[in-house]
């Protein structure tokens, strides 16, 4: 597998949305190619780190702002 074809597929590879035979091939990819290894722990951190974060729930006039942007955008 090349890098372009691996990066394609990097966010249904994290999310284990691939199928098994898919994931082998990347595994093998990261195994061989130590920029696309670093790149996905880098991303993996990312991702934890984002995951820990408290969700943001916009205000109420912030939601009434954006639904009325919204509706007259149509």
């Amino acid at each position: 597998m090349k890098c372009g074809r691996f990066l394609k597929r990097l966010s249904d590879y994290l999310d284990r949305d691939l199928d098994p035979a898919i994931c082998r091939h990347i595994d093998a990819h990261i195994k061989s190619c130590k920029p696309c290894l670093a790149f996905v722990n880098t991303l993996k951190k990312t991702v934890g780190v984002l995951r820990r974060q408290p969700r943001a729930v916009p205000s109420a006039s912030l939601r009434s702002r954006l639904r009325s942007r919204l509706s007259g955008a149509r």
